[in-house]
This record gives C-alpha cells, structure tokens and sequence, in this order.
C-alpha cells in the first residue's frame, strides 16, 4: 500500500495515516447510507431533516477520528526517529573507534572487501601503521597524553591521504588506510611517504608548551589477483614489522621475498597449534647454585620445541610468533602443569626436598586473566604448592605496572614465588625495585659477562644486590660462564647464579639434580673460592 500523500515520507506514524484516514473521511456517507437504509426498513423512509442530521453526526465522529489518528501518527512518528537515532548511534558506535571517531577494523574489513570485489583493472593498497616507541609515552606521560597523541595522529592521517580513502583505527597505537583506484604501487608508496611525514615532521603538543616527537612505521600492501581481505592484512602486518626492522620512521613495500617468510610463518603458526596436543614441546631444566655452599636449590624450566621437521627448536625460533598469535597462552599452561607434576613427584620421592622450578611468564600471559586459573588448576597441596617461582622481566612489569602488579599480589597469595628477569638492563631505575612484589631479581646477563673485565658493571652489579638485600629480596646472576665472573659474584654478596658453567641445560632433571651435578657445582664455588 503507498504512503499517505502528506503525510512525512518514511515515517512510523504512515501506517495509520494509510489506513485510518481514509475511513475517517469517508465515514459521514457511509452512517448517512446506513442511516437511510434503516429509515426504508422501518419507517417508510427518511426525510432532509434526519439525513442531514445523520450527516452531522458522521461529520463530528469522523473529525474526532481524524484527530485522534493524526495525534497517534505523531506520537509514532517521534518514537520512530528516536528509535532510528539510537539505531544510527549503535551502528555508528560499532563501526567507528570512540576515541578518534575513525572507523574501526571491522568498517575496514567491510570497505576492504567491498574494494576488492569492484576494483577491475586498478589496484588497492592497505596502509598499516604504528607508532613507534608509544608504549613510552603512556608510560612516561600517562594514557592521557597517549589519547591527545592518537587524536592528533588521527587528524594528521584524515588530511594526509585522499579524501576517498578511509582511514580506520586498529586498536592501541595501530591505524590503517585503505587507498582505491591506483594505477601502480608508486601511488601508494606516494601516500605512504605523506603519511610518514604528516605525523613525523611536526611536534604534537599537549599541556602547556610541552612536546612530543612522534614517528610512524608503514607496511604497504598492494592487492594484485588475490581478492582476500584477511590475506592483504597479513601481508601489510609483514611489511610493518619489515620497516621497523630496517630503522622505524619509514615505509616498506611487500614483496616476494616476504611472501615467502610469511608462509613460512604462516606454517609454523599452523604446526605450533599442534605442538601442545601432539606433545611436540619439551621442557629442558638448568641449576639455580646456592653460592654459600655449593647445592643445587632449584632450577628454572626453559621450553623447546621438538618440531618434527626441523628438530630441537630454540625459544627464540618460536616464542615471539607464539605471542603474537595468542598461543603462548595455552603453551603457558602447558609450561606451568608440567612443572607442578615435576614438584609433587620430586617432594613425594626426595626426602626433606626444598627444591624449586622457574617458570617464565611472556606478556600476553601476564595481561590475561587466565594465567590465575592455570596456576590453580593442578596446584599440589603442602611444601610441592609453594615451590613453583614465576619469573617476568623488568620491561613487561614497567609496561603494564597495574595490571602486572595486581596478577603478581595474587600469585603470592596462592604462594607462587616471583622473580624479575633481567634486571638492571636499564628500563627503569633501581628505585623501581621498591614497588614490585617480588622474592627474587635475576642480574641481567649483560652485567655478569662484564664482571672482572668491567668495574662499570661490577658497580651495578654491586648496587642491585646491596638494594635487594636492604630490602630482604634474594638476588640471582644468570649467564655465569667463567670463574672470574663466579669468583666476583660470591665476593659481592650474590645469593645464587645459574649459567653453563655451573650446569648447562637438560632435558632430564635428573642429571640437574642428582649427586654429580651437586658435586660438579660444589666444586666450581669452592674454585671461585679459592681464586678470591
């Protein structure tokens, strides 16, 4: 049925306008026949007077109805288009980043395959960008100034690129730009260059006179034959890594030779989230040496991969690519049950046993509410329960110091012990260590290396363990390797060291801890003893 003639197009109160006000108008007549009918019937016929009257009657019913549809239509009408705002606002607000009011990824996603479905003889390039060194600020200047950085950036964008192209925010510090209609991939290197400078040439400003510099890496993907959103995104992520690894505050362009690493990645990926269920992963176990007396008072847990291809594969080969992906989380737990199996066996088997296992925890394991859950799941009961030591660097603690404080201040109370990896590398003072809810720091490598060699590092060696023992924290050196440095360490006071020349890796705990190792550890702080 169409619409009522003037009534307002499109509106809710239509319906009744359609149906109710040609009753309304046509209503007089048909009392009025109704009226005559009945007059026939009974009284032989009506006269003027009563048809007249009859009319009247129908004249004044149908205004009243006229009256009361009019005013329900407009009622309709106002609750129509406040319907249709709220449903333009929760569109818009699942479609667009709250903070910048740019679209959001899956606007992007959307737009993207739109693009390459039309797109015929031209091409389409994805821009995908960060900034780099933004986790500074935030951490610096607090995520106040990070939000007055994004906005900024947001708007450098919008004016850097074409008014065609849609520009979407990602998420944190991520951005992307989508440019149609390009002839070849000089255009959007082009684009890409503009988009660097517009952010890069010039100081954002925030407070009162203050500045940042603030740089963007780019990684451009150009879509060629292939039609696939999810694929281009890949490629332009690819790209992005690529320009950081080459010095940051650039751009790079995909190529075949990415290509090829990113298969290669995306193969690894896809044999990694077999690894965990096919028991392809393998824990290798290295002494932590009390260096009062020589015995071995736990050891820390490092994952291998046993990849059936490629064979013993080293964290550094397939932890990074498990972070990004999410799976170090389900490796994690994995990393974290063998280790309570590994504690509950050894205090049910070794008498008066005080040994411990260290685990380490990555990011993503940290930011995630699961890693609670998976310490608690098959945590012993007795001595066994309290003998597992999560170790998290110095720089994931500065990172997210709340959220991270806050998962450390639980794990204590479960009666997990907590190191810091790596501490001292420089990412925050030493000050720092008073707020961290520790047992335990780790000595940066780096630092232990130059001892004897270095007085430089020997004095920061010397002021990370004079601050932990002020403050009653133990303090552990890892990468020990000669007895000069073993030697320094037992003169400065150092709790406890780890490193191959105390013991190197294995995979069976047992040639860790039994006799011979004690003995081989014994011996090597009684020679660092002897040489003092």
């Amino acid at each position: 049925m169409s619409r009522w003639p003037w009534s307002a197009r499109h509106q809710a109160g239509d319906d009744v306008r359609t149906r109710v006000v040609p009753w309304a108008i046509f209503s007089p007549l048909v009392a009025v026949g109704v009226f005559a009918l009945w007059q026939v019937a009974y009284d032989g016929g009506p006269t003027l007077g009563s048809l007249v009257a009859a009319l009247m009657g129908g004249v004044v019913s149908s205004a009243l109805l006229l009256l009361l549809a009019l005013q329900s239509a407009v009622r309709l009408d106002a609750d129509g288009r406040h319907r249709q705002l709220e449903l333009d606002a929760a569109l818009r607000q699942a479609l667009h980043d709250p903070l910048t009011d740019l679209g959001n990824r899956q606007l992007f996603t959307d737009r993207l395959q739109h693009a390459l479905a039309r797109r015929g003889s031209k091409a389409c390039a994805v821009l995908y960008l960060d900034l780099d060194g933004f986790k500074g600020v935030n951490d610096t200047h607090g995520h106040a100034v990070g939000d007055v950085v994004l906005v900024e950036v947001a708007n450098r964008l919008r004016a850097a690129v074409r008014p065609e192209d849609t520009v979407a925010r990602f998420g944190g510090d991520e951005f992307a730009v989508l440019c149609e209609d390009l002839s070849d991939e000089l255009n959007a290197s082009r684009i890409a260059d503009r988009v660097v400078n517009s952010i890069a040439d010039r100081p954002i400003e925030f407070g009162e006179g203050r500045q940042l510099v603030i740089t963007p890496s780019v990684g451009i993907a150009l879509a060629r034959d292939e039609a696939d959103a999810s694929k281009l995104l890949r490629r332009a992520d690819a790209a992005l890594y690529r320009a950081k690894e080459g010095g940051k505050a650039r751009s790079e362009l995909f190529d075949e030779r990415m290509q090829a690493q990113a298969v290669d990645t995306l193969q690894t990926e896809d044999d990694l989230a077999l690894a965990v269920a096919e028991g392809q992963l393998r824990l290798h176990y290295q002494p932590i040496v009390d260096l009062r007396d020589g015995h071995v008072q736990g050891v820390e847990a490092l994952l291998r991969w046993q990849h059936p291809r490629r064979g013993l594969l080293q964290p550094a080969e397939f932890v990074p690519l498990a972070e990004r992906s999410g799976l170090i989380v389900d490796i994690g737990k994995w990393v974290i049950d063998e280790a309570w199996r590994t504690l509950e066996h050894w205090y049910a088997t070794i008498e008066d046993c005080r040994l411990t296992i260290a685990v380490n925890v990555s990011r993503r394991q940290l930011a995630n509410a699961q890693l609670l859950d998976a310490v608690a799941t098959n945590q012993p009961t007795g001595p066994a329960g309290n003998a597992l030591l999560v170790e998290v660097s110095e720089d994931l603690l500065v990172a997210d110091a709340n959220a991270g404080f806050s998962t450390l201040h639980a794990l204590r109370m479960m009666g997990v012990r907590v190191a810091v990896d790596d501490f001292g590398a420089g990412v925050s003072s030493l000050a720092h260590l008073q707020t961290m809810p520790i047992d335990h720091v780790k000595v940066d490598r780096h630092f232990v290396a130059g001892l004897g060699r270095h007085r430089q590092d020997e004095a920061v060696v010397a002021g990370i363990i004079g601050l932990a023992k002020n403050m009653g924290v133990g303090v552990v050196a890892e990468g020990v390797e000669s007895s000069d440095q073993l030697e320094a360490l037992k003169r400065l006071g150092c709790d406890s060291a780890q490193g191959f020349l105390l013991g190197r890796p294995s995979a069976d705990v047992r040639d860790v801890i039994d006799l011979p190792a004690v003995e081989r550890a014994q011996d090597a702080v009684e020679r660092a003893v002897v040489t003092r």
